[in-house]
């Protein structure tokens, strides 16, 4: 599940992928990383239209002094192999001259896998923001889209939701918490997520919206890897997201859902789990009262939860049970309760994390008939 690793950690991952693997011939070669200094991307060798490249990687290694200028100025997209299926944009913080994504989205017309990482998409003009928009017209073929820390302005998750191919099947939306910015709940499109579900020919079998802790680092005066867990968006912002996973057709269809970057009730965890019959793969974030066997209860109440393999719960926790973690009670799980979750009704159950807003996390694994803490 994505909610266990942060952003940066999934780029640096397939970045690392890709520096491991031995040099191979450009005719041999199925994935390139390029880093971008300016919006002129090189011109592809022969050899990389008969390859069968199929990844690619465009990071910018723009300096932020020059990157505003470069926007203002000629860019270039040459052909691009058209085995190509999955494309990457990383760092670009200021977005893209107007027109570039329109040109890149033309020449990589089989996309079934974009991932955007860490930048204004929308950059900061009405023409970027409509070039943006107009480059998802040519993915017509997109089944997962993966958007990290990408930030835009209002209403522009809204509009890019009525624009996506109705061929999506996975989509990933995930912030990094940035304890540094007091707005920075307030900056996230929580209200617009759900336009995503909404709609005729909407499909989507697997849905990711959270919010990961940044990376811890030993650099105190970075306060964003100094400083630890999150904050969920305010809880009035689930109701509309619960009723749509409700709707006919919707919840119905998900076996991976991740919706930890809101907060539910107890009553919002069995709609939602009662809605998604088919879920294997589930994440949620909850309220916790009392402690870990309420929410466990909601769960599997029923027998609702009986097709849950992986879980993951991210606990906000409620006065009677953060006094009880102050006075020295246990703030995550055992063994036995992990069996009588499993007899309530989660009988598929084989894997479960825990943390109070990202913080002292547990993870358990079934092996056999017994449940190991691992981490």
């Amino acid at each position: 599940m994505s909610t266990s690793t942060s952003p940066s950690t999934f780029l640096a991952t397939k970045a690392t992928s890709l520096e491991s693997t031995q040099p191979v011939p450009p005719d041999q070669a199925q994935a390139a990383q390029i880093p971008l200094q300016t919006f002129n991307l090189p011109t592809f060798p022969p050899e990389a239209f008969s390859s069968g490249l199929t990844s690619l990687i465009l990071t910018s290694d723009i300096k932020l002094e020059e990157y505003q200028p470069l926007l203002e100025q000629p860019f270039s997209v040459p052909d691009l192999p058209p085995t190509i299926t999955s494309l990457t944009l990383e760092l670009f913080s200021l977005g893209y001259p107007p027109g570039f994504l329109t040109e890149l989205g033309k020449k990589l017309p089989g996309l079934k896998s974009l991932t955007l990482y860490s930048q204004l998409l929308a950059g900061t003009t009405s023409y970027s923001k409509d070039d943006a928009i107009t480059f998802f017209r040519f993915q017509t073929q997109l089944r997962e889209l993966h958007l990290l820390d990408v930030f835009g302005p209002k209403g522009f998750y809204t509009e890019l939701a009525s624009r996506v191919s109705p061929s999506l099947k996975f989509l990933e939306i995930n912030f990094t918490y940035r304890h540094s910015d007091p707005q920075f709940l307030g900056s996230l499109p929580s209200k617009e997520i759900v336009e995503f579900l909404r709609g005729e020919g909407k499909g989507l079998v697997g849905l990711t919206a959270s919010i990961s802790a940044p990376d811890v680092t030993d650099d105190e005066d970075d306060r964003e890897g100094t400083e630890v867990g999150i904050l969920p968006v305010e809880k009035a912002h689930a109701g509309e997201l619960v009723g749509v996973l409700k709707g006919k057709g919707v919840g119905g269809e998900m076996v991976m859902l991740d919706v930890t970057m809101f907060e539910l009730s107890l009553k919002q965890v069995g709609d939602v789990v009662g809605a998604c019959g088919k879920v294997k793969i589930l994440g949620l974030t909850v309220a916790v009262e009392k402690g870990w066997g309420e929410v466990f209860e909601a769960l599997g109440e029923g027998g609702r939860g009986k097709g849950v393999e992986v879980l993951e719960i991210v606990g906000v926790p409620g006065l009677e049970f953060a006094e009880s973690i102050k006075e020295g009670g246990k703030s995550g799980l055992s063994a036995d309760v992990l069996v009588g979750v499993v007899a309530a009704g989660c009988k598929s159950l084989k894997s479960v994390k825990v943390s109070l807003l990202r913080t002292r996390s547990e993870l358990w694994v079934l092996e056999g008939e017994v449940w190991t803490l691992k981490g």
